[in-house]
């Protein structure tokens, strides 16, 4: 009994100790061959309908996403590739959360205020077709000083080079 008490202990502080972190679900990625000969037409966004996320956040966060994979795969967004090469993708992100967390939560040492950016990634060929779909998930939690200090722009900033690195 004592240890599966410990062994609860124990997961429940490897759960405290993830508070912040990427999750990029893999089912439907791009494959390796896939992102060599990967070519973007585009970056879109727009959120899923019960999701409030204003059209200035929407921009600002595709001119980063842009200008991320632009900094890592200038290549990406070449025009005018050779004849044989695969058509351009466009990369369309959905967001299914865009939450800055429990502003108050966030003023008391003891609570956790978490801030929720979470989106599909969907890469769609010329015909409409989706050829690749990939969830990328930021969470920040953190109460006290450093709750007070992060904010949804701090988060974002994780949340694009999270899908920056999708190319790679």
């Amino acid at each position: 009994m004592r240890s599966c008490a410990t062994g609860t202990l124990i997961a429940f502080a490897l759960l405290l100790a993830s508070c912040a972190g990427n999750d990029i679900g893999s089912a439907g990625s791009l494959t390796s061959e896939q992102k060599k000969s990967l070519r973007l037409a585009s970056v879109t966004a727009e959120s899923a309908r019960d999701v409030t996320i204003g059209k200035e956040a929407l921009d600002r966060i595709v001119r980063r996403i842009t200008a991320d994979i632009m900094a890592e795969a200038p290549n990406v967004f070449a025009a005018g590739a050779s004849p044989d090469a695969p058509p351009a993708l466009t990369m369309k992100l959905i967001f299914t959360d865009y939450d800055n967390g429990d502003h108050a939560s966030r003023y008391e040492r003891r609570n956790v205020g978490t801030t929720r950016i979470d989106a599909d990634v969907l890469f769609i060929d010329e015909s409409g077709k989706t050829v690749a779909r990939t969830q990328v998930a930021t969470h920040f939690g953190s109460g006290g000083d450093v709750g007070l200090t992060t904010n949804i722009l701090n988060v974002e900033e994780d949340f694009e080079m999270a899908v920056a690195r999708l190319i790679r």
